[in-house]
């Protein structure tokens, strides 16, 4: 009966490879048996610390954390280290899901683009409530590259939607004057019903031109203006003919039908 196991039966066995056993080795987390050729041999105990080891990295701890299970950490520490990997996973399975749902939207939006530079459609808009900031700036900045050249705090998941009132577009002023962000208990509500909504890859220096198209569809249809405009810098692609990143907008305003 064998009292020892070597690295090449380990690594065909657990589907490890023998860099991960040396790297084990090198810190401290187990020992081998080296015999002629440089042939690493382990005995029954270091194969039920390899099991233990490979048990805690398939549930994402960190070498850092393993290593501190193998010295004196007891039963109840392994258990609190266990309750944070699971807030840790439900966390990344969150950002996973709000990646998902962001990469989804933007192939929807990459198809209506398609053929066209501006692309309009009526939608229907739930309603969503805001807390409103006063900020002052022209359309055509990317609010976001401004916040980090002026090296304020920055969150690529942080929602937000900007304001331009209707009268500022009537006087030719491609201002915003709210930054909008998503809040449950928000005081600025964007009221549920139909928006004429303008997808667009003019960019942010073009927005003259979007909310033109937005104005002659609302005059051909017999259309009311409702709301002021919101825009929604949904994402960015980097234009190989003009050679910079432009901002994939969404344009809306809630509208209703002229009464005859």
């Amino acid at each position: 009966m064998k009292d020892k196991i070597s690295i090449r039966d380990i690594v065909k066995s657990m589907n490890l490879t023998t860099r991960t056993l040396r790297y084990y080795e090198e810190l401290g987390l187990i020992t081998s048996i080296q015999e002629g050729r440089g042939n690493r041999l382990y005995d029954k105990d270091t194969l039920a610390k390899i099991v233990y080891l490979n048990e805690l990295k398939n549930k994402g701890c960190s070498l850092k954390e393993i290593e501190g299970l193998l010295g004196n950490q007891c039963c109840n520490q392994k258990k609190d280290l266990l309750k944070n990997r699971i807030e840790e996973n439900n966390k990344m399975i969150e950002f996973l899901q709000w990646q998902n749902s962001k990469i989804q939207e933007e192939l929807t939006i990459i198809d209506k683009l398609d053929m066209v530079n501006i692309y309009l459609e009526i939608e229907k808009i739930p309603e969503q409530k805001f807390i409103s900031f006063d900020e002052i700036h022209e359309l055509s900045v990317d609010p976001d590259v401004e916040k980090i050249w002026n090296l304020e705090n920055y969150d690529i998941r942080e929602e937000k939607i900007y304001r331009i009132p209707l009268i500022n577009i009537n006087n030719n002023l491609f201002n915003y004057d709210l930054t909008l962000y998503p809040h449950e208990n928000g005081q600025f509500i964007i009221n549920e019903g139909k928006y004429l909504v303008a997808y667009s890859r003019e960019g942010l220096n073009q927005q003259k031109i979007i909310f033109d198209k937005m104005l002659q569809y609302i005059d051909s249809n017999n259309l009311l203006i409702e709301s002021d405009i919101f825009v929604d810098n949904k994402f960015r692609i980097f234009c190989r003919r003009e050679k910079k990143v432009i901002t994939i907008t969404k344009n809306f305003v809630k509208i209703s039908k002229k009464r005859l």
